[in-house]
C-alpha cells in the first residue's frame, strides 16, 4: 500500500476516536468488583451451623454475584438464605439499639438534673441533641430558643459526658447499618450516614418523649420516615421551581 492509500484509511478525528475508546473501556470496568474467592467464603460462612463474621458488605457482594447469568443451580437457595440471615441481623441490631437507648435515657436524665442544679435558666429551655458530622453531640432546639452562648454551653456539657457521646455514636452507627440492611423498607427512600444523621434523628426529642419503643411516635424509626418523606417533598418542590 502506498502512502497516499494509507492516508485515505487514517481516522479523520484521532482525538475523538481515542476519547470514544477510553469511554468504552471505562464503561466496561464500571460496576462493583466481585472477589469470587471472598464470595465463596461468605457462602461457606452463611451455610455453616454458626454463622459468624458475616457483614453487610459481604452480603451485598454475594447478592451482586448472584445477579450473574447462567449460575450453577447449587446457588439457587442462597437468595432465601440471605433473606433469612438479614432478618436475623436486623432483629439483633434492633435489640442492641434498644438496649443502648435504655442506657442513653439514664445518662440524659442525669445530665438534665445536673443542668438544673447548675444552669436552671438553661434547664427550662426546650432542647434536645443529635449527633453532628464530626461525631460530637450537638444541641438542638426550636428556632430562636437559644443564643450562641447558650448553645456553646449546652454543647460543652453534652460532650463532657464521654459515656453519652460513646453510646450515642454506637447507636447512630447501628441505625445506619439497619438502614443499609433493610433495603425493602429504606431503598430509594433515604441514604443515611454520619454526615447527614443530624438531619433525620433528634435523640433529645426521642428521650424527652420516652419513645424508646421502635414503633412509638417520635422513635428514631418514626423520625427517620417523617424526615425522609419531608426531604423528598422538598426536593420535588425544588425541582418544580427550577423547571
Amino acid at each position: 500500500m502506498n502512502i497516499s492509500s494509507a492516508a485515505s484509511f487514517q481516522t479523520p478525528y484521532p482525538q475523538i476516536a481515542k476519547a470514544s475508546m477510553e469511554k468504552n473501556l471505562t464503561e466496561k470496568i464500571e460496576g462493583p468488583v466481585i472477589d469470587e474467592g471472598r464470595v465463596m467464603l461468605t457462602i461457606e460462612k452463611l451455610r455453616a451451623e454458626w454463622k459468624l463474621h458475616i457483614n453487610i458488605e459481604d452480603l451485598d457482594e454475594l447478592e451482586e454475584f448472584l445477579k450473574k447469568p447462567d449460575l450453577d443451580k447449587k446457588f439457587d437457595s442462597l437468595h432465601s438464605e440471605i433473606k433469612s440471615f438479614k432478618s436475623l441481623m436486623i432483629w439483633g441490631k434492633e435489640a442492641r439499639a434498644g438496649d443502648m437507648l435504655l442506657d442513653m435515657e439514664v445518662m440524659y436524665s442525669e445530665l438534665k438534673q445536673n443542668l438544673r442544679n447548675k444552669w436552671s435558666v438553661l434547664a427550662d429551655k426546650v432542647t434536645g441533641f443529635t449527633l453532628g458530622e464530626d461525631g460530637l453531640l450537638k444541641v438542638t432546639s426550636p428556632p430562636n430558643t437559644l443564643d450562641e452562648w447558650e448553645s456553646n454551653i449546652l454543647n460543652a456539657l453534652l460532650n463532657e459526658n464521654k459515656a453519652l457521646v460513646s453510646v450515642t455514636l454506637k447507636h447512630a452507627t447501628t441505625v445506619i447499618e439497619l438502614v443499609q440492611l433493610d433495603k425493602k423498607q429504606f431503598a430509594d427512600k433515604v441514604t443515611l450516614n454520619l454526615g447527614n444523621f443530624h438531619k433525620f434523628i433528634d435523640y433529645g426529642l426521642l428521650l424527652n418523649k420516652g419513645a424508646l419503643s421502635l414503633h412509638a411516635p417520635d422513635s428514631w424509626l418514626d423520625q427517620l420516615h417523617k424526615n425522609a418523606d419531608m426531604e423528598q417533598r422538598e426536593k420535588k418542590q425544588g425541582f418544580h421551581v427550577e423547571a
